[in-house]
């Protein structure tokens, strides 16, 4: 088992397995809109690479994980390298089941 690291308790449970590049389509995320008139639900996947930024460090310093990604364009390989760096870190990623897709 798994003791994650947060900063608001220590739970049990398995470990993770990493992200495949299928998944990138199941992780949503509601973010910012890019002109700044609301919020939107968007997958990994067709994040801009500013909203996908935004969202990895903030949600990497949400659990402690030092993080600092690229600038300029975020492919999707790097994308997933990424996610896989903080699951490995103990930070949960959920995705949808693939019946809702």
């Amino acid at each position: 088992m798994y003791i994650g690291r947060f900063p608001y308790g220590r739970y049990d449970r398995p470990p993770q397995p990493d992200l495949t590049l299928e998944d990138l389509r199941r992780v949503y995320v509601l973010v910012p809109r890019e002109d700044e008139s609301g919020n939107e639900n968007l997958t990994v996947a067709e994040m801009s690479d500013r909203q996908f930024r935004e969202w990895i460090v903030a949600k990497a310093a949400l659990h402690g994980v030092p993080l600092i990604p690229p600038l300029g364009r975020i492919g999707l390989e790097t994308r997933l390298r990424l996610l896989n760096y903080l699951v490995h870190q103990g930070v949960r990623i959920y995705l949808i089941d693939q019946s809702s897709t």
